[in-house]
């Protein structure tokens, strides 16, 4: 192998031994791991609890990689409406991207949302969230980008 590839070969195994040491200090099970390029990729899964047990181990994955808090991302897409909750940090020299995907409830006529001041609605199919607005989750009564405890 030449050089590149010995220092690819390198960094990848650094980075999954920073992905080792982050994923074992939080106790969890259930995470899917991918590391490529200096960076890692944590996917919190369905098999890791409901939308609060999620939300928690983004929180502590990201305290852990040093990321302040996590984001909360609301879209419509063509697979419909879709919640992920990111936090990003560094393990060892690698970037850490950690992700939640929340199950958004779709009711008869669309898709239940929250907006300022608490207002609900249902969103109709295939029709975007209004500026300020959020899919209704799980964690519907806590605000986006909820500060991580440290």
């Amino acid at each position: 192998m030449g050089t590149s590839g010995t220092n690819g070969a390198a960094g990848l195994a650094e980075a999954l031994l920073a992905a080792a040491v982050l994923v074992e200090s939080t106790g969890a099970g259930g995470l899917v791991v991918t590391c490529y390029d200096g960076r890692i990729s944590i996917s919190v899964g369905r098999a890791c609890g409901d939308a609060r047990a999620r939300a928690a181990l983004v929180t502590a994955l990201g305290r852990r990689a040093g990321a302040a808090s996590w984001q909360r991302h609301d879209v419509c897409g063509s697979a419909g409406p879709r919640t992920c909750l990111q936090a990003t940090g560094r393990a060892g020299s690698a970037e850490v991207g950690i992700c939640a995907y929340l199950d958004v409830a779709a009711v008869p006529g669309g898709t239940p949302a929250a907006g300022p001041g608490g207002t609900r609605a249902v969103i109709a199919a295939g029709h975007p969230l209004p500026p300020g607005w959020h899919w209704v989750t799980g964690l519907d009564d806590q605000p986006a980008g909820q500060e991580v405890a440290r």
